[in-house]
């Protein structure tokens, strides 16, 4: 069962012009350890959710090649012993993500921002999420402290669940940098959608993949920048 999220402290604050004792809520973050036969151990840290689901999909977008996945074998407290077995998920459908209309995907952006969750209380959380256009709906929410986490929390989903990450649009809080597309790219996505800003080295990984790339999606402003779309994923 997961522990606590956050935690109350004691502090103060400076509001209106004036200093006062203030009880504030602070996130909680744990380390994780895990060990990947062959291909070495890392030490993550991140809020106390569902530990092993990201040791998987760390070791999936960052220790092993494509074609491997990686297994839970045991774990003792928060270090995990994983395997490796070769990927049994079905080849991607070329045709997913299909076009969307724009004014569908701000619908979703309102959809995926306006959901609750744990950044309400501390703002200290970000958020990715995986919608899947034949279902028209979210498969799964991922919140973390750190961005890339929330990444990993998916992968590790899609390999949990044998869900094929291409043939959905990756949704996201925070910044688009190189290393976030560069862990977007590892997970075969081709529909990256921000709330918040791009890089251009994000843009220039993200148009030599032929992924479409979104950033600027505010729901509340009615208004997102399409930066990269060969394929013609959003549609006016």
């Amino acid at each position: 069962m997961d522990a606590a999220i956050t935690r109350e402290v004691a502090c103060r604050r400076f509001k209106n012009g004036v200093m006062a004792p203030f009880a504030d809520e602070v996130a909680v973050e744990i380390r994780v350890r895990l060990r990947l036969e062959g291909h070495g151990e890392r030490e993550l840290f991140s809020a106390p959710i569902d530990p092993e689901g990201l040791a998987i999909g760390h070791a999936a977008l960052d220790m092993l090649p494509p074609g491997l996945v990686p297994v839970a074998r045991g774990s003792e407290g928060l270090s995990f012993d994983l395997g490796v077995a070769p990927d049994a998920r079905p080849p991607a459908d070329p045709a997913l993500p299909g076009p969307i209309a724009a004014p569908r995907l701000l619908g979703l952006v309102t959809r995926f921002i306006g959901a609750p969750g744990l950044w309400d209380d501390t703002g200290c959380f970000h958020r990715a999420g995986l919608y899947d256009p034949r279902r028209d709906d979210f498969l799964v929410r991922a919140e973390d402290i750190g961005r890339h986490n929330c990444l990993d929390r998916l992968a590790g989903f899609g390999v949990r669940q044998g869900v094929v990450l291409p043939e959905l649009v990756l949704f996201l809080s925070c910044r688009v940098t190189a290393s976030m597309m560069g862990k977007a790219l590892r997970a075969g996505f081709r529909m990256v959608v921000s709330r918040s800003a791009v890089t251009g080295a994000a843009v220039d990984a993200a148009a030599a993949a032929d992924v479409t790339l979104v950033g600027f999606a505010r729901d509340a402003e009615s208004r997102f920048t399409v930066f990269t779309d060969a394929a013609g994923r959003v549609a006016a």
